[in-house]
């Protein structure tokens, strides 16, 4: 379950940091450049092993994060000695979270790291249980931090590690850290040959990894410590035994393809989700080609001018809602940069969620009262602060989200797409999908490759191996209008019963209408004037001069499950999950013992409804690790809840199917 963490309480001595918590420094003062160097990169052999890479990413995982000293330290090395487009996959661990100010103010001793710690406090996340990714250096190197207890965090990662960091407090003063469990986990995510490197020499730390495996030799300590250890694993990685005892049988991912040996992986459709699939493929160093039918990205629900980026949140967390503040946070860190780059992407200037009904202020009081989320995610607000962040006059009280905001859908379409190994082909319509011998053809075109990513929304549906998926279109318009004279600008999103974003090149965009199961796509007066009402009950003086301002409008069919989840991961085959599965349909809780069907090499990420920003990166990231065998950025615990096959599952237990 989700909690609220405990930032780190830090006291400063000489300028560097000490856990007042662990009573124990976070770098050594006499050097902690040199230190990390030693006992991390030099004992793991990096310099060397980066240099002489053959595959595409390397993975090291760090038991606590801290300053993020020792991912700067690997970054830095990293990029000085592998190759584009060969991917560091960094994984650490941390309970109690510097606070982004303690974070900046520790790192401002390390000014060689400047660049690297700017994107890292730009991407820093909120301190909530859960895994979060971060992106550097145009995705050569991903940060993943697990937040929370590492020996809970650990057992839901899906990984395989290359080097270990073993850091954290010494085993003296932290030992709930270093026990059997811990090492039974790192044991479980490493392979024949991987490294690991610790600061301590303590008895308890050697004979713990000596009895799950590792090879370990004392060396020669850094400074005036004499000891510390290093080894590398011996024993044969673990099987997949124990992922069956985390995960559904039925969820379990297919093999993971060998890179470089089967040629582009094809995308079909050019949207929030097929870009940022074939982006995060890209960045892995597999090329893509991306199909679209129509001649430009982001033409169907993807192409609206604008759209809010936040996620709404319940009083108490869920499985889903951890998801969504999961993508949240990898959208904004995956924004950052590209914002930089091009203001008119987007801006994350805060989300205002206002409480303009009785139903609503209710959740949006047990959501306070909960206190499941710290201030920096989101906190209540009065309407005189609502007006002040708003820049218009607001009358009712909302939950402010500081780290939110608005993205312009085509614009961050365009920019994921620039990569040089995404070669887009417009115009191109696919009819069918075919299988023979390995190959998927896209009937239609001249196309073909041994594997293909879906990520055509409601349309996916035409495509025969996909025709069961349980879809549903959602109609949705947008209004769009000039900004009015003599009012003032708005500050931030404001979301009510619909939403509107700061304007655009002097325009706003608002909307939008939900009409489930309709498929017109020709603009509405109705709808436009639907849009109108929602805005005036929310911002009153922008509803009102917006009144008899011409309207122009957009309709696009958000594509949406039952669940109002995603469908992202594997396709299943149909009927291989009904004959393997089929005792569900006389007891739920059969012991099933028979890995899923999938249809080989085909994947989806559809179903994103009115999430995409938030849900469509995220997922794309998730297909790319699944492809390519590297970490998935989301906990295995999350990843039945978006799989494919969940509601095939579902209907054998309801005897529907």
């Amino acid at each position: 379950m989700t909690e609220r963490l405990q930032n780190a309480e830090l006291s400063w001595q000489a300028g560097s940091p000490e856990s007042d918590r662990f009573g124990d420094i976070y770098f050594n003062r006499d050097g902690g450049i040199a230190e990390t160097e030693h006992v991390f990169l030099q004992a793991n052999h990096l310099e060397e092993r980066f240099a002489g890479l053959e595959s595409t990413s390397f993975v090291i995982a760090e038991t606590g994060f801290g300053t993020g000293l020792n991912f700067l330290c690997a970054r830095d090395l990293w990029l000085k000695q592998s190759k584009a487009p060969q991917q560091l996959h960094y994984i650490s661990c941390e309970k109690y979270p510097l606070k982004v100010d303690d974070l900046a103010r520790a790192l401002e001793a390390f000014p060689q790291f400047a660049e690297g710690a700017r994107q890292l406090i730009d991407g820093y996340p909120a301190p909530v249980e859960g895994f979060y990714t971060l992106r550097f250096d145009g995705g050569r190197v991903l940060l993943t931090l697990l937040l929370g207890d590492a020996l809970e965090q650990l057992p839901r990662l899906e990984a395989r590690i290359d080097s270990w960091f073993l850091d954290g407090f010494a085993p003296a003063k932290n030992p709930d850290l270093w026990t059997d469990a811990l090492f039974q986990q790192i044991a479980r995510l490493s392979q024949q040959g991987t490294r690991f490197a610790t600061f301590t020499a303590a008895g308890i730390v050697r004979r713990g990894l000596q009895e799950v495996g590792f090879e370990v030799e004392k060396r020669p300590g850094f400074g005036r410590k004499r000891e510390m250890l290093a080894g590398v694993m011996t024993a044969p990685a673990q099987t997949n035994e124990e992922s069956k005892s985390r995960l559904p049988i039925w969820s379990l991912p297919p093999e993971p393809r060998t890179p470089g040996t089967t040629g582009p992986v094809i995308v079909i459709g050019a949207g929030i989700a097929g870009a940022s699939t074939a982006r995060a493929l890209a960045e892995k160093g597999i090329p893509v080609q991306v199909v679209e039918r129509h001649a430009s990205p982001a033409q169907e629900g993807s192409g609206n001018a604008q759209g809010a980026l936040y996620a709404k949140l319940p009083a108490k967390p869920t499985a889903h809602s951890r998801f969504h503040l999961c993508g949240l946070e990898y959208s904004c860190a995956l924004l950052q940069p590209l914002m930089q780059q091009d203001p008119a992407l987007g801006d994350l200037c805060g989300v205002l969620q206002l409480a303009l009904n009785a139903r609503e202020q209710s959740r949006q009081g047990d959501i306070v009262a909960a206190d499941a989320y710290p201030d920096s995610l989101v906190h209540a607000v009065a309407p005189a602060e609502a007006t002040e962040l708003a820049g218009l006059q607001i009358d009712t009280s909302g939950l402010f989200f500081p780290r939110a905001g608005w993205v312009s859908p085509p614009a961050l379409c365009q920019a994921l797409l620039n990569h040089p190994l995404i070669q887009c082909r417009y115009n191109t319509p696919v009819s069918d999908l075919s299988y023979h011998e390995g190959i998927w053809q896209l009937e239609g075109t001249s196309f073909s490759a041994r594997q293909v990513v879906v990520c055509c929304a409601s349309s996916s549906r035409q495509l025969s191996p996909l025709s069961w998926l349980p879809l549903k279109p959602i109609r949705g318009q947008t209004s769009q209008a000039d900004a009015p004279n003599g009012l003032s600008a708005l500050k931030t999103v404001v979301c009510g019963e619909g939403y509107i974003s700061p304007p655009l090149q002097q325009r706003y965009c608002f909307g939008a209408s939900f009409k489930v199961g309709e498929t017109d796509l020709d603009v509405h007066e109705d709808e436009h004037a639907h849009n109108r009402d929602i805005l005036t009950r929310a911002l009153p003086e922008l509803g009102q001069a917006l009144g008899n301002e011409p309207l122009d409008g957009r309709v696009a069919l958000r594509c949406s499950t039952p669940d109002y989840l995603p469908l992202a991961g594997p396709a299943p085959d149909l009927n291989g999950y009904i004959e393997r599965y089929a005792k569900l349909r006389d007891d739920a809780r059969w012991p099933l013992d028979q890995s899923p069907a999938y249809q080989t090499g085909l994947f989806i990420n559809l179903g994103h409804g009115s999430k995409g920003l938030i849900s469509g990166p995220i997922t794309g990231e998730l297909l790319a690790a699944q492809i390519a065998g590297t970490p998935s950025p989301l906990s295995a615990d999350l990843l039945p809840i978006l799989h494919p096959g969940r509601f095939i599952i579902k209907n054998l237990i309801r005897g529907s199917l």
